[in-house]
């Protein structure tokens, strides 16, 4: 489809600056607060309403919640930030995010796209090679980056806004589009999917950049090989001593805790399909000669079925009690997100294969792309599966200078245009 309205160029030149602003202030999950403020100023602005705060989450579904002194420290940053205070004050507390509606003139389905916004807990490097440290926008956060893409994600689902409100009399139906919150860690659909706000959606669209994905120019239809996945905390309560004096009257809660990671570790893999463990961090003592009272290890688990996943959740959960009974130590196990796998449906991927072939800038379109990892978006696609909606997760190819995740990744900015025009033709001529 051609978008003759729109200066395309244009379009995308101020997309681009949109991204580099967000990749400067990246925020990670519940923590996006200047994010979200950013973006419904841009929606505003093509006088689109906009939800968001307590009314677009259910509290107890807000999985994963930062510490409260760091969501804190993050909810003032913004604040110094920003220059929209008043909406941020309404996101005190984590309630980030928000969704907007966008009514066609005709009418037709109801259309559901959902773009993640949030960064990674990595410190962005400060290599002159690095294009963000070149041009000025490298991340001004510390431990903060967006190393996955989700600034280009915004971006597009920005760029798709602006494109449907020029078009809204021809558009058939409506597009909700949501800008998620904390989709790193599995934590953000479950409090937007447990509102209902996805009940009326009768086609549902996710997307990723890059991935296994490298060319400029390629776009899946759908994925295939989400793995299912949960993420958990372990925290092992000893007994604090003093190491020369009296370690007989400790309890080691980081002997506990090494003797679980080494072990985790360890598990058999399964033999029906891909299974996977990883302890991202470990936090522990006070000091040199103290016996460790505390220590904090967060885990992950996945395999390519749920059931797989289970095997594996079951056996780190019963390593960390076997390790915490061997030194004595207490045990508490903290549930901080999780998602499940999901198939694509044949009917809506077979026409957005349709549909994506038009796309100016796409030149390859492909009908199933090995995903290979796991993704909040399963939440919410089967839910919309659940009354019998239609869904799909796109994959937009582009070249990748790092791996995703790591501190040198970074975007051919072209793409931002191609996923932008992507779901816009999609949301246009769907039913055609």
């Amino acid at each position: 489809m051609t978008f003759d309205r729109i200066d395309m160029n244009e379009l995308e030149k101020e997309l681009i600056e949109f991204r580099r602003d967000l990749h400067t202030y990246p925020e990670s999950g519940w923590t996006e607060f200047r994010t979200t403020a950013k973006i419904i100023t841009e929606l505003e602005k093509l006088g689109l309403p906009v939800r968001f705060g307590r009314e677009i989450h259910s509290p107890e579904s807000m999985y994963g919640m930062p510490k409260p002194e760091a969501l804190e420290e993050c909810y003032e940053r913004a604040l110094a930030e920003s220059d929209r205070p008043e909406l941020i004050e309404k996101m005190k507390g984590g309630y980030t995010g928000c969704v907007t509606m966008i009514e066609g003139a005709l009418p037709g389905p109801t259309i559901g796209i959902r773009v993640d916004i949030d960064c990674n807990d990595v410190s962005e490097t400060e290599d002159f090679g690095h294009k963000p440290v070149m041009n000025g926008f490298r991340s001004k956060h510390k431990n903060c980056m967006h190393a996955c893409g989700h600034d280009a994600h915004t971006a597009i689902g920005l760029g798709t806004a602006k494109i449907l409100s020029a078009y809204k009399d021809v558009l058939k139906g409506r597009v909700m589009l949501v800008f998620q919150p904390a989709e790193e860690g599995l934590r953000g659909a479950a409090s937007l999917t447990a509102t209902g706000m996805f009940k009326d959606c009768d086609y549902f669209f996710g997307a990723h950049i890059g991935l296994k994905s490298t060319h400029l120019g390629m776009v899946a239809a759908s994925s295939t090989g989400f793995l299912a996945s949960t993420k958990f905390d372990a925290v092992f309560h000893g007994a604090s001593a003093h190491a020369g004096l009296a370690p007989n009257l400790g309890k080691n809660a980081m002997a506990a805790a090494s003797t679980a990671v080494l072990n985790m570790l360890a598990i058999p893999r399964h033999q029906d399909g891909s299974s996977r463990i990883n302890i991202g961090t470990f936090r522990s003592g006070t000091g040199r000669n103290v016996v460790p009272e505390y220590a904090e290890l967060t885990i992950e688990t996945r395999g390519i079925t749920s059931e797989i996943n289970e095997y594996m959740e079951k056996s780190a959960k019963r390593v960390c009690q076997a390790s915490a009974d061997m030194y004595e130590c207490g045990l508490d196990i903290n549930f901080m997100g999780s998602a499940g796998g999901i198939v694509c449906d044949p009917e809506v991927v077979s026409r957005a294969r349709e549909i994506l072939e038009g796309v100016d800038g796409v030149d390859e379109v492909i009908e199933d792309f090995d995903f290979g990892a796991g993704e909040d978006v399963c939440t919410i696609m089967k839910a919309v599966q659940s009354h019998g909606g239609k869904v799909t997760e796109m994959v937009f190819g582009m070249p990748l200078i790092a791996p995703h995740h790591n501190n040198r990744f970074d975007l051919d900015e072209r793409v931002i245009g191609i996923g932008a025009r992507s779901f816009a033709s999609i949301a246009l001529e769907i039913e055609g």
